[in-house]
């Protein structure tokens, strides 16, 4: 008998639009309401040179109104439908996700199409959203873990595309008049560009109502988007930075805020990378809980800092590993040190048996909860439709998670944690003048 329910899991329904749009489908028996979610296959990374943002941008420009209807009659229709809609752009994707009563499905979904494929893009519209955005990046910019990120990755990624900020900059979103707009929005709400998920009380027309609406053609620029396979880059070779002008081990931020907020990080993987599992057990280890290595040596043990913590972030061709947070300026170099010395004693004394498989059951513990409730599964599927192809079950990756071993660790910390090669970013105080006050 099977007493890991999780390895029954059922895969959801894939099928291939007449306009070459992906969609999924994942009934949930004892949901209430239906969610379903709307993902371009392409992100900041994938812009062309002199169009960062635009993603973001269109993102929030097909909320201003559609070629029938305006903005706040599209906001009051999904109101009056108890709808709740939602957007987010990230390097990788765009996403627009919406939660509904299964009653309301049909008008919200069509509601949605229309909203995605026929934006309107006035031009005072235009107008008002471009200072709306450089709102935004002037938010992110006074906000000093998001400015530092930024930063940090651009440093990172170098000339790789991941490097780019997500929103932009002022003068770009400048430049995205009605007409460019206009011009780019079919390449990427083109059909072989969408991956549609529903999950949760799914009835038996829905299916026809979501092909009905998302029968976008395909673009011309967007033929081989089905699904692209992922590289799996030699660490360092995709960065190209030139090392005589960029210190690929220090970068200083200085701002008049009172702690300093550090990352200190090397390059890592792609999610297709083969030490995909073995990195993110590490980044586990290292600073992905309470009792994890980082945060039991820099808080628990020595009071450093109230948020410190480890984390990825992995695309389809290159990633990044960083242990983050922030502490008082006169604490960050004692903090820098732990935190290497932790690195390094991983590096020499390795990993015990109980360490790694209690790593293991959070990862495994992790990847089950992800199948709680229609909204993961939505998510779920669309990702691994994106990134894989496919979709990968979770007792796939629990089965990998188990087959790590200590030697994979162990060769893994010592290409991606080594000290030597890590840079460390800080954005805080200039020290001279915080004494000053």
């Amino acid at each position: 008998m099977n007493f890991d329910p999780y390895r029954n899991e059922t895969p959801p329904l894939r099928e291939v639009l007449p306009g070459g749009a992906v969609l999924l489908t994942t009934p949930m028996a004892t949901a209430h309401a239906v969610t379903l979610g709307v993902w371009l296959r392409t992100g900041s990374q994938d812009e062309p040179d002199g169009l960062g943002g635009i993603s973001h941008f269109l993102e929030h420009m097909v909320f201003k109104g559609s070629t029938e209807h305006s903005s706040f009659e599209i906001a009051k229709a999904f109101d009056s439908m108890g709808a709740a809609v939602d957007a987010f752009t990230t390097k990788d994707a765009v996403a627009f996700t919406i939660k509904v009563l299964p009653e309301y499905f049909e008008p919200v979904v069509k509601l949605l199409a229309e909203m995605l494929l026929k934006p309107a893009f006035d031009p005072k519209l235009v107008a008002l959203e471009q200072n709306v955005v450089i709102e935004e990046i002037q938010e992110a910019l006074d906000t000093p873990d998001d400015r530092l990120h930024d930063a940090f990755a651009a440093r990172l990624y170098g000339k790789h595309r991941r490097g780019r900020p997500i929103l932009g900059s002022p003068g770009a979103v400048r430049s995205f008049n009605p007409d460019l707009l206009k011009s780019n929005h079919p390449r990427l709400f083109s059909g072989p560009n969408m991956v549609i998920s529903m999950s949760g009380n799914i009835q038996d027309k829905f299916r026809d109502v979501v092909a009905g609406c998302f029968d976008a053609p395909a673009h011309p620029d967007m033929q081989d988007m089905a699904f692209r396979e992922t590289p799996s880059p030699v660490k360092a070779a995709i960065v190209d930075l030139d090392l005589d002008e960029l210190d690929p081990f220090s970068l200083e931020i200085t701002s008049p805020i009172i702690q300093t907020y550090f990352e200190v990080g090397n390059l890592g993987v792609a999610l297709g990378h083969p030490d995909r599992l073995p990195v993110f057990l590490l980044t586990n280890i290292l600073g992905g809980g309470m009792s994890s290595r980082i945060f039991q040596a820099v808080r628990e043990r020595e009071g450093l800092a109230y948020t410190v913590y480890n984390y990825n972030d992995m695309g389809r061709d290159t990633g990044l590993v960083s242990c983050a947070g922030s502490c008082s300026p006169e604490k960050l170099e004692r903090l820098v040190d732990v935190i290497s010395v932790e690195y390094d004693r991983l590096i020499a004394e390795g990993l015990g048996e109980a360490e790694i498989q209690n790593n293991r059951a959070q990862i495994k513990s992790q990847l089950i909860f992800s199948l709680e409730g229609m909204v993961n599964k939505m998510f779920r599927a669309a990702r691994n439709e994106i990134y894989y192809g496919r979709f990968v079950p979770v007792e796939e990756l629990v089965d990998r998670v188990e087959s790590v071993g200590g030697d994979d660790l162990a060769r893994c910390a010592k290409t991606y944690f080594d000290p030597e090669s890590l840079l460390v970013a800080t954005h805080g105080p200039d020290i001279g003048i915080q004494q000053e006050l």
